[in-house]
């Protein structure tokens, strides 16, 4: 034992090694940082052997070993140092709500220097603080106080330190820290975010920083506008100069269509799906050219305003919404022919009346219908139904009411009957259901009664014994 602790480097070694072995046993993101200290522990044994074996005089040996362990402590306190470096956020008291920073605007102070591995940034009264610095010139690691030094909460302080705007109509991006003290909700930095993107379109101000992709893509249709799960709520201005004909904006944070889309003439598609709207856009007739919209897994549960001059309207999707009443005012769209409303609550087709005669396509599907009743009368332009995912029992005979249909997902209902004049289904090309109270002799007919079609059966006990494991 003597011989593992008889000299400074042999101690300062041997500290390591333990230290990096516990580092290891905690099989986290310690156990590669303990793989590095068991190395230099051993690096240390490895000096500790050529002092001795090179240096034959005692006082010059004593007196190498202590430089060299000192150095390694110093060393060692300098790295710990460096990692342990970190941005302290000071808020002012009381402080709730949004606070940000916003990075790599020229023209605006650098944030101060770091003393002694602590920036201290100081954040004004409003919370938003703009500079020059870039982002990367930071550390990246954070801590939080306010001016009264009240006790910090970390729980209560939310922190997005990927948060970007990119401004569409330039080839600019502003990158912020984004901080939310719980208590207040405001989105006061992403709108000064906005304004700055303005800022820039005017050559008033100027970023360093430039959008690696283009939010304006394309496909085989044309340009589109992609802004899916940016965390936004607003837009910047002068999007009427682009030439798109979509414009995805879902997973965002807008409570209305922002006013910057009515200014694209050339919009043909809008989705606004996962946006936490409640009111209707009655204002929607501005979009002359608006050929769909999809307001999906939204807070609207009802439209009070006319819809007839929305004549060139003919997709709308109001999916995933907890609708229990169909908005009437949907029927007056003069020329809808698809028609998504798809996990919902509704239970039956009594929502249906002529005016939804145009339908070609209905997706009826994960909701609670529990019956294909009369209203198909009015859907003899229908081509495909979807409408899987109920507690529907039969096939009935006013199917025969659906003459052009081509397409018809029925499964995951527990379907016992099937009326024989599914048979005037002429036109049907596929068809998938459950097969769990089917005979064969059910499927036989099936097969008879509808000789043109492709039929998938599939055993929806099986699925669930599936899923449940």
């Amino acid at each position: 034992m003597k011989r593992i602790v008889n000299s400074a480097l042999k101690i300062t070694g041997l500290l390591t090694v333990i230290l990096g072995v516990l580092g290891v046993l905690t099989f986290s993101y310690f156990f590669f940082v303990g793989i590095y200290l068991i190395g230099i522990g051993l690096l240390l044994y490895l000096f500790d052997y050529l002092t001795l074996k090179f240096i034959r005089n005692r006082r010059a040996y004593s007196a190498t070993q202590t430089i060299l362990t000192i150095a390694y402590l110093g060393l060692a306190f300098v790295t710990y140092m460096n990692w342990q470096e970190h941005n302290y956020i000071v808020f002012q008291k009381n402080f709730k709500g949004q606070a940000g920073i916003i990075f790599g605007i020229e023209g605006y102070p650098e944030l101060p220097k770091t003393k002694y591995w602590k920036k201290t940034i100081k954040l004004p009264n409003d919370g938003i603080l703009i500079t020059s610095t870039k982002v990367e010139d930071i550390p990246s690691t954070i801590r939080f106080a306010f001016t009264d030094n009240s006790e910090v909460d970390y729980l209560n302080i939310d922190w997005d330190p990927n948060f970007e705007m990119d401004c569409i109509v330039n080839d600019s991006k502003i990158k912020s820290w984004l901080f939310y003290v719980k208590g207040e909700e405001s989105t006061t930095v992403k709108e000064v975010m906005t304004s700055m993107c303005n800022e820039i379109s005017s050559n008033t101000k100027k970023s360093v920083y430039k959008s690696e992709y283009s939010p304006i893509v394309a496909d085989n249709k044309g340009k589109y506008l992609w802004l899916q799960s940016k965390g936004l709520n607003s837009l910047p201005d002068g999007l009427g100069s682009l030439s798109i004909y979509k414009a995805i904006l879902t997973g965002n944070g807008f409570n209305e269509i922002p006013e910057q889309i009515f200014e694209i003439g050339t919009l043909e598609d809008l989705i606004m799906a996962v946006n936490p709207i409640s009111e209707f856009p009655c204002n929607l007739t501005r979009l002359k050219r608006l050929k769909s919209i999809s307001f999906a897994e939204t807070r609207i549960k009802e439209i009070s305003c006319d819809l007839s001059q929305l004549d060139s309207l003919v997709h709308f999707d109001i999916a995933r919404n907890e609708l229990t009443t169909f908005p009437d005012q949907l029927k007056t769209i003069p020329n809808l022919t698809w028609l998504s409303l798809n996990n919902n609550q509704f239970t039956d087709f009594s929502f249906i009346d002529k005016r939804l005669n145009k339908l070609e396509m209905l997706y009826l599907y994960t909701n609670k219908v529990n019956r294909i009743s009369s209203e198909t009368k009015y859907l003899g332009n229908l081509k495909e139904l979807l409408i899987f995912d109920n507690e529907i029992d039969s096939i009935p005979e006013n199917i025969s009411d659906l003459k052009n249909l081509e397409k018809l997902e029925i499964w995951d209902n527990p379907i016992k009957y099937i009326s024989p004049r599914i048979a005037e289904l002429t036109q049907l090309k596929t068809m998938r259901i459950d097969d769990d109270y089917l005979t064969q002799a059910d499927k036989e007919n099936l097969k008879r009664w509808l000789p043109n079609c492709s039929i998938s059966y599939q055993t929806r006990s099986e699925k669930l014994d599936i899923l449940e494991r």
